[in-house]
């Protein structure tokens, strides 16, 4: 109960989640920013409800979300941006932090602090964009492995699914995701996904 206190707490646009993506807490913010009364939203699941999709206009938001997934395996997630589906039928852009809260095992809260108004834009995706002739070297730089490891987190694996699926040590798929990240000159693992999709890499 301790948790869900601390997301209402705060002034900023939050909901959380539980394991399989329900959604367990809606704050007054959030009702205000996206529209939804919290009876309409406690219960759906956040996909359903929010249909984001990323920077490029694809769908983030799904049944199987990396981001969920690195989250309950205690991976840190950076901030990103997606495009939220508010009540209105539009499309709400919004800067993510995420948090997680392992107050009781089973009952664990992934939170989403949405913040609308921070004026931050994706400069690596929108420096791909308008470089093309960069996109194509920088894809052409990402080894074999590289690419195959940016396939595996594309399907929502972890850092040690990764690792038994290769056959590799984890330490060494932090490594070639590490190696991903700068070539693709993105900061998570999210936007090297984004930016994969984009660039047809996966």
């Amino acid at each position: 109960m301790t948790g869900r206190k601390q997301v209402f707490s705060t002034s900023e646009t939050a909901f959380a989640v539980d394991r399989n993506g329900q959604i367990v807490v809606w704050n007054q913010a959030a009702e205000q920013t996206l529209g939804y009364a919290r009876s309409e939203a406690l219960g759906q699941k956040c996909w359903e409800l929010l249909n984001g999709r990323d920077v490029f206009g694809n769908r983030s938001c799904c049944e199987g979300c990396p981001i969920r997934t690195t989250a309950f395996s205690n991976e840190p997630v950076n901030r990103f941006q997606v495009d939220f589906k508010t009540a209105s039928d539009e499309r709400q852009r919004f800067t993510l932090s995420t948090l997680m809260l392992f107050n009781t095992p089973g009952k664990e809260l992934f939170v989403h602090l949405c913040n609308p108004e921070a004026n931050v834009t994706d400069s690596a995706v929108a420096e791909q964009i308008a470089h093309p002739t960069l996109a194509k070297n920088q894809t052409r730089a990402l080894t074999p492995r590289e690419t195959e490891v940016l396939t595996l987190m594309h399907r929502g694996m972890t850092i040690p699914d990764i690792a038994d699926a290769l056959h590799i040590s984890s330490a060494t798929v932090r490594n070639h995701v590490q190696h991903v990240l700068l070539k693709l000159n993105v900061h998570s693992r999210f936007e090297a996904v984004a930016l994969g999709r984009k660039l047809g890499l996966i």
